[in-house]
């Protein structure tokens, strides 16, 4: 696996711990990376009543695999929403996403390559 794999459009199938019709309330639930050179990605993420922007670096963890630490911040609902969070490839086109809160819960979305 390479930095490029991480790049397009990501539907978000689950959302681990969250109501189970959570992410249709909203018609196209994604997370899209753009990866501008092979340390930094810019994206978005749309999914439920959340939406925002994400800036992040490729790093290797302790296993060495290859994974996407980020910053985020957005909306969910009125609310301003900001934190970190990390998404690693799994296989057959498979990311898991996890979302840190600043002062709020961690979330985990399964998303699928669209």
């Amino acid at each position: 696996m390479n930095e490029m794999d991480f790049a397009g459009k990501w539907r978000v199938t689950k959302a681990l711990g969250l109501v189970k019709d959570y992410l249709s309330l909203t018609p196209d639930p994604h997370v899209q990376f753009t990866v501008k050179n092979k340390k930094e990605v810019d994206g978005s993420y749309h999914f439920g009543a959340q939406d925002g922007y994400m800036d992040g670096r490729f790093e290797t963890d302790k296993e060495g695999n290859l994974q996407l630490m980020f910053s985020f911040e957005g909306s969910d609902e009125t609310t301003e929403v900001s934190g970190c969070g990390t998404a690693t490839l799994g296989s057959q086109d498979t990311l898991l996403l996890k979302m840190h809160y600043h002062m709020g819960n961690t979330s985990t979305f399964i998303c699928k390559r669209n």
